[in-house]
């Protein structure tokens, strides 16, 4: 497999680019030499010389402006191929950089499954939230597993190892390298996900440490069935924040919340 690093990646795309700048500053070098030379040899304006330059150029022939004299005539010969030379070198530059674009990202994406696969002994972060995202920027090894687009661009922009999908799915958490994970962090919206996930995880993984994000305190026993080493109870935690900067004597400790 071709291998690309972050400067071969900026090298095809700087290459792609700029032959699609030349190929536009070949079209503008054409329709300069055709409106020049229709305003010599056929004596119109610059806005009707562009304008035959154009119609010539597309191979449209509207008839509203004709050559009057063999030497246009000569000239559109040799300048009608051209013209179309210019249309077909700017075509192929555009399917080449939208070509090698898709390429490259299809190769980081293979790249990023590579290193994946290679990861030992990592967390595996299901969910790139507020919270998941704060979760992740302290963590050192980890692979997030998310499946809406948003999530995954944020979570791609920040470097993480990203695969896109549900976390209750096995073949998901496979992915993100889950059998050989040393622990499992579910930071999801919905609670029955959540159990469902840390089920999947579980049977897996037994070995893993499972930390879990519940949004109900009802939600918490039912985590902990399923196979949670920790749970914490997000809505709980932020109340006892709060009740805790309005008196020290509310607050409670954090091990009342496992």
């Amino acid at each position: 497999m071709m291998e690309f690093g972050p400067t071969s990646l900026f090298q095809h795309l700087h290459r792609s680019f700029r032959h699609l700048l030349g190929a536009i500053a070949f079209i503008l070098f054409v329709l300069l030499i055709g409106t020049f030379s229709f305003t010599r040899l056929e004596h119109l304006s610059l806005m009707d010389s562009l304008y035959f330059t154009v119609v010539t150029l597309s191979t449209i022939g509207y008839g509203d402006i004709t050559p009057t004299s063999h030497e246009t005539k000569i000239f559109l010969i040799m300048f009608i191929p051209l013209g179309v030379g210019a249309y077909l070198y700017l075509l192929s530059a555009v399917s080449v950089t939208i070509f090698e674009g898709k390429m490259i990202e299809v190769f980081k994406m293979e790249q990023m499954q590579d290193k994946i696969k290679k990861m030992k002994n990592h967390v595996v972060l299901c969910g790139y939230g507020d919270v998941g995202a704060r979760v992740a920027s302290g963590l050192q090894s980890v692979v997030v597993v998310e499946n809406r687009d948003a999530s995954v661009e944020a979570a791609l922009n920040a470097g993480y190892p990203i695969v896109e999908g549900t976390s209750t799915e096995s073949g998901v958490l496979k992915k993100a390298g889950v059998e050989r994970a040393s622990a499992v962090i579910i930071a999801l919206n919905s609670d029955p996900e959540t159990v469902f996930t840390i089920l999947t995880a579980k049977e897996m993984n037994p070995k893993a440490k499972i930390y879990a994000r519940a949004n109900r305190p009802d939600s918490v026993k039912k985590m902990k069935m399923a196979g949670a080493h920790n749970v914490v109870c997000v809505p709980e935690i932020a109340a006892n924040a709060i009740l805790c900067e309005f008196d020290s004597k509310l607050c409670k400790p954090l091990q009342a919340f496992d």
